[in-house]
């Protein structure tokens, strides 16, 4: 068994270097083709909305995480929770995937919030994101199918595949009920000796609602950035969300990459290129990642003014 573990860490290391690898080749092939982005007001402007997004993207994922906390009878002011959940966007650029949920452990300690309410939703909410991302990523398989067979996506596309959206809002909850049915002995691994508690169906509807909203705004993101600072444009909204879905759940769920740096820009330029060509596609990547870096640290920025200017202990315990 502790061999075995090591040989997997082995391999995600490799295919985070790999990843890396790629990337940087296909950057270094493609960068010369792409058209200069232009500065002017409409490249600022797409620019700061992109940037805006993330941060409206953690505000969203904190009423996720207050949505899980208050299903299981805490509930937590926002002004607290947006404090905790805004800097412990820090801990995301930790090798492991797991520090931003650490760090909200231990940020959720200082005021006042139980740490095993706080780190037991926040996986709870990784997990629900994960099912999500992972739904979207199924339904890219068909754009993917379209892109390869007839080379373009078909114009009812979106009207077609919008009805599959609601089997994913319900997705995880059905998903934590056949977990504990079929795998009761993985489910009280994660629930910590305890089946994993079912939330309330209406919770779970907000849930995973907001969480696909999350990923439809950064769809909305890479189409501006498509039009405006690569100008390509027709880049059908609906599509690339699907696509980058699947680039997030990979980079998500290989450990050894901090934010999925690496993992996530390689698997945008495989996904992307058959719709938007390589180049804008390994633009997309770059400059994605700049946006979201920089709507973390703004994310953070702001949890700590919160922090100075909002009381950052519950002023009882919550019932």
């Amino acid at each position: 068994m502790k061999h075995s573990k090591r040989l997997l860490k082995a391999l995600m290391y490799a295919a985070v270097l790999a990843s890396c690898v790629y990337f940087g080749l296909a950057f270094k092939t493609h960068v010369e083709q792409l058209p200069a982005i232009a500065f002017n007001l409409q490249t600022v402007l797409v620019a700061l909305l992109s940037v805006l997004a993330v941060v409206v993207t953690h505000f969203f994922g904190t009423n996720v995480w207050r949505l899980l906390m208050s299903d299981q009878g805490h509930r937590v002011p926002l002004g607290i929770a947006l404090q905790v959940f805004y800097i412990s966007q820090l801990g995301k650029y930790l090798p492991g995937n797991v520090g931003q949920f650490l760090g909200r452990g231990v940020l959720a300690k200082s005021t006042g919030i139980p740490v095993g309410v706080a780190v037991g939703t926040a996986v709870f909410e990784g997990i629900w994101n994960l099912v999500i991302s992972m739904a979207l990523a199924l339904l890219s398989t068909w754009v993917l199918w379209d892109l390869a067979t007839v080379q373009s996506v078909g114009s009812r596309f979106t009207q077609q595949a919008v009805w599959l959206l609601p089997a994913a809002l319900v997705l995880p909850w059905l998903g934590i009920k056949v977990v504990n049915t079929v795998l009761p002995g993985l489910s009280r691994k994660i629930g910590g000796g305890q089946l994993l508690r079912l939330p309330r169906l209406r919770t779970s509807l907000l849930v995973s609602l907001l969480i696909l909203v999350n990923f439809m705004l950064l769809g909305w993101v890479l189409k501006l950035q498509a039009e405006y600072f690569f100008m390509h444009s027709g880049v059908d909204w609906f599509s690339v969300t699907l696509l980058f879905s699947s680039a997030w759940v990979v980079g998500y769920v290989v450990p050894g990459a901090p934010g999925g740096l690496g993992v996530r820009e390689a698997m945008m330029v495989v996904l992307l290129t058959p719709l938007t060509g390589a180049p804008v596609a390994t633009g997309l990547a770059v400059s994605m990642r700049l946006t979201t870096l920089l709507g973390d640290a703004l994310t953070v920025l702001f949890g700590v003014l919160i922090r100075s200017f909002y009381p950052h202990r519950l002023e009882r315990t919550p019932v």
